[in-house]
């Protein structure tokens, strides 16, 4: 028998999986309970409702992105080191969990206003504020030439975001030797530099 906690655990873990591969309107709680093997009663003693379900793994999400970004910001050396240790350590995690930041930007709009708003509060918190104030750190410290760190934080998850998405794995290549390109492009540029020019 397993404990609520590892219950609860386990219908977040399977849920995961069922609403990266289809969606938040795909699927109603009948069909959660079955395929993630609980019964219907049970899925709804640890979630009332399918958004509640669906919040609870959005936040968790980014409660583990969290960690990671101040696991980066305490260990890093300087602004790209910081930058880079996050999104390997995101890119690091298994596939379903990075697709939640995708599924999280296409389904956010599913939701009641109310928890759409909470949602999106918490997400600019937890991630999109915390990696402009380290870019923004690195500009007021001069490492980073002056610019706008919120347009910044945006560019830099541009180039992420396509990673996210599982599908497109086998043909954009391995994401860990994709983010030394992003780093280095967003960082130094994609010109060769001034003392080494092209032939």
């Amino acid at each position: 028998m397993m404990t609520a906690q590892a219950t609860r655990d386990h219908i977040l873990e399977e849920a995961t999986r069922l609403f990266v591969a289809e969606g938040y309107v795909g699927l109603s709680m009948r069909q959660l309970a079955e395929r993630v093997g609980v019964s219907k009663a049970g899925l709804y003693y640890h979630f009332k409702d399918k958004e509640s379900l669906f919040l609870a793994i959005l936040t968790e999400n980014l409660l583990e992105i969290e960690k990671i970004i101040q696991q980066a910001r305490a260990a890093g050396s300087s602004t790209q080191d910081t930058i880079e240790r996050i999104f390997r350590g995101i890119f690091a995690r298994a596939p379903e969990q990075q697709a939640i930041i995708r599924l999280a930007s296409q389904e956010a709009g599913r939701l009641r206003p109310e928890a759409r708003q909470a949602f999106r509060q918490l997400y600019h918190e937890k991630f999109i504020l915390q990696i402009r104030d380290i870019l923004q750190e690195g500009i007021d410290a001069g490492e980073l030439r002056a610019m706008d760190a919120g347009q910044a934080v945006w560019i830099l998850l541009g180039m992420m975001y396509p990673y996210f998405y599982p599908s497109h794995r086998a043909e954009m290549g391995d994401p860990q030797a994709a983010l030394a390109m992003m780093i280095t492009i967003f960082f130094d540029g994609a010109n060769t530099p001034e003392d080494s020019p092209c032939e």
